[in-house]
């Protein structure tokens, strides 16, 4: 994968964690600087993997739980979400971001699968070090907290993005209803 892909798939995911928290009324401030770990007051991380043939990972978020609910459904805003809805809010969450980077791959030739989302909670959460090829970390600053993604994978030997001409290939727009 070129520098070029790697800094593609940065944009992507930066605009699709942008994104699906702007849609929940969170306006993520600026990037933070490189990091090594885990912010130590991260109490919630939620994981979700994914697969292709050319390409195969998992993409990790981690926050605060008060992050999460200032996150939770304005549909739902009317009562406080208990510690349970809170994780299945943040597995929700991942599963989202991660269709949102699916859908943007799309198009550069790159189907992912994805599995189902894993949450954990505790005190002093601590990623452990990636030993995959492409390892991404991103940081967002968020009212007083912050957000952390972090994209892990593996990539096939010679793989690049390139422009799809397939147009069934695409996706549908967000919000769109398919039946099949």
């Amino acid at each position: 994968m070129t520098p070029e892909d790697i800094e593609r798939i940065d944009s992507l995911v930066v605009a699709a964690t942008r994104a699906l928290f702007g849609t929940h009324g969170l306006d993520l401030g600026a990037m933070r600087g490189a990091f090594e770990e885990t912010p130590a007051d991260h109490d919630v991380a939620c994981s979700i993997g994914f697969t292709a043939p050319e390409m195969r990972g998992a993409l990790l978020m981690t926050a605060r739980k008060d992050v999460f609910t200032r996150a939770w459904p304005a549909e739902l805003k009317n009562r406080v979400p208990t510690e349970r809805e809170v994780c299945d809010w943040a597995g929700e969450l991942v599963n989202q971001l991660l269709g949102r980077v699916k859908n943007a791959l799309v198009p550069l030739g790159l189907a992912l699968q994805q599995s189902t989302p894993t949450v954990v909670t505790g005190r002093y959460l601590h990623r452990a070090p990636a030993t995959t090829k492409v390892a991404r970390r991103y940081s967002f600053e968020e009212g007083g907290g912050s957000v952390a993604v972090y994209l892990d994978a593996s990539v096939a030997e010679g793989f690049a993005l390139s422009e799809s001409r397939d147009e069934s290939l695409l996706s549908a727009t967000e919000g769109d209803i398919q039946l099949f």
